[in-house]
């Protein structure tokens, strides 16, 4: 997880089923992307709400990687339904990553009033 300003970078593994005639097929998509943060309202700018670009998608089957068509990765990294998933993946991420903080203040804490 990188981070400037204005946006955060991620990685997640996402999985992919194509199903044709009761064949299906499980494809993992390994996902880098980019959530901007959230900008509240002022007088002179309008409310920015987090928003998720994808920055790359590799496809791999059993482990080897795929090349897909491009148009398969238009419509994947174009989907609402995917990018929603990739900021509720990114909220995850984010909670986790605090609670880690506050779990290793709360342990540099502990190890501070130690007498020794």
């Amino acid at each position: 997880m990188g981070t400037d300003a204005m946006t955060t970078k991620y990685h997640t593994r996402k999985p992919l089923l194509v199903s044709v005639s009761g064949l299906d097929i499980e494809l993992d998509l390994d996902v880098t992307y980019s959530v901007s943060r959230y900008r509240a309202a002022t007088l002179t700018q309008p409310e920015e709400p987090r928003s998720v670009e994808v920055e790359n998608i590799r496809t791999f089957r059993d482990k080897v990687e795929i090349v897909i068509p491009g148009w398969l990765d238009d419509a994947i990294s174009e989907s609402d339904g995917f990018k929603s998933s990739l900021l509720e993946d990114a909220a995850d991420k984010d909670a986790a990553a605090a609670e880690d903080a506050a779990e290793a203040k709360r342990e540099r804490e502990w190890e501070d009033q130690l007498p020794w």
